[in-house]
């Protein structure tokens, strides 16, 4: 399947390319970045000529040896690619988080139904081989049913953008729609309900702002059905990384390497235990990226129809975007907010950028 790549920042050069080139089933022919330098840079990696690098998208779209574009641009870009890669054929899949708002998140989705291709979301993690252990010792009833998961970022650091675009947009919310919540907190949503015996029910949301308005701190607690919980705290500062999930019978715990800050970071092992029993540790396979070939053939299988397995969709997408935004307006109005998100709401139409930048601090 041949790819054009829409946005060429640091995921882009040092883990969907180095992943797509280990997979059979995938070309790259074109990749488009508002800087013509990043454009080339990434195009160059991939093997292209530079007539096939371009510094406007719609260029890229235009071309008829294009079956589905990748885009990796600031979430603030993604409502107008989108519609326009749907308009010319294309399967989308997105970087996260989606969309600003849950009114472009379903604009997005409704684009690419009518025009019938497909839209799906990089939730990559889904594809950690900790996260696939842990799934299968829950389905194999290591741990009775599941009642809590804890997942905690306490020493994470966002990626800066590259020099050739804005190295700082992560922290401006009107390009990013976010801090930290956004940045890591939406892997840990899907994670989350990924383990969770039911979906999420309300999320309730303490958090810290920087000067930009952007969160740095979030920590946060999700009601789930089946009398279940989540705990999520992400934070880009100074703290530790933890992984567990409780069950009735047991729990499933992450051993990260010394001082690792991040649950997306290495893990060492997976434990699972008890109160009463003994502990048994499995070791999880060194040498993980963030990307791998896998996540595309799983795509690609699944747009031509040959297997239904790629498991994050255009709707996996919304989801995530609408916790974290439920969890935003939490801290606004000090209490739980239920989900769903109703589409005649004021969150639905305007996301939480205004929210965000009303902790803006005069400079």
């Amino acid at each position: 399947m041949r790819f054009g790549l829409i946005g060429c920042g640091w995921i882009v050069e040092r883990d969907h390319v180095p992943a797509i080139l280990r997979c059979d089933k995938v070309e790259i022919v074109a990749t488009a970045d508002v800087s013509q330098d990043r454009s080339r840079l990434v195009g160059g990696i991939a093997g292209l000529k530079p007539d096939a690098c371009h510094v406007d998208y719609r260029d890229l779209l235009a071309r008829d040896d294009i079956d589905i574009v990748s885009v990796a641009s600031p979430p603030s870009t993604r409502v107008q690619i989108v519609r326009d890669a749907a308009a010319a054929g294309k399967h989308v899949v997105c970087e996260k988080p989606f969309a600003l708002t849950l009114a472009e998140a379903d604009e997005m989705i409704q684009a690419c139904e009518a025009a019938g291709v497909g839209l799906f979301m990089y939730h990559n993690y889904l594809y950690y081989a900790e996260h696939r252990l842990a799934q299968k010792l829950i389905a194999d009833g290591a741990i009775g049913e599941v009642v809590a998961v804890e997942i905690c970022a306490g020493g994470s650091r966002p990626w800066l953008g590259t020099e050739g675009f804005r190295p700082g947009w992560r922290f401006e919310p009107a390009l990013s729609g976010g801090g930290v919540m956004m940045d890591i907190g939406v892997h840990a949503i899907y994670l989350a309900e990924l383990f969770l015996p039911a979906p999420m029910e309300s999320v309730a949301a303490t958090m810290r702002f920087m000067d930009t308005g952007a969160d740095d701190h979030a920590y946060c607690q999700m009601r789930a059905g089946h009398d279940s919980t989540a705990l999520i705290n992400m934070t880009w500062g100074e703290g530790t990384a933890k992984f567990e999930i409780n069950g009735t019978t047991g729990y499933i715990s992450y051993v990260y390497d010394e001082n690792m800050g991040y649950f997306g970071g290495p893990v060492r092992s997976v434990r699972v235990g008890s109160a009463t029993g003994s502990t048994t540790t499995y070791h999880v396979p060194p040498g993980r990226t963030q990307f791998t070939p896998e996540i595309f053939d799983d795509l690609v299988d699944t747009i031509s129809g040959v297997r239904d397995v790629y498991p994050a969709s255009g709707r996996n997408g919304r989801r995530t975007l609408e916790v974290a935004q439920a969890a935003y307006l939490s801290t606004d109005v000090d209490r739980f907010v239920d989900l769903p998100i109703s589409s005649d709401s004021e969150l639905y139409t305007e996301g939480t950028v205004e929210l965000l930048l009303a902790h803006k601090k005069a400079q």
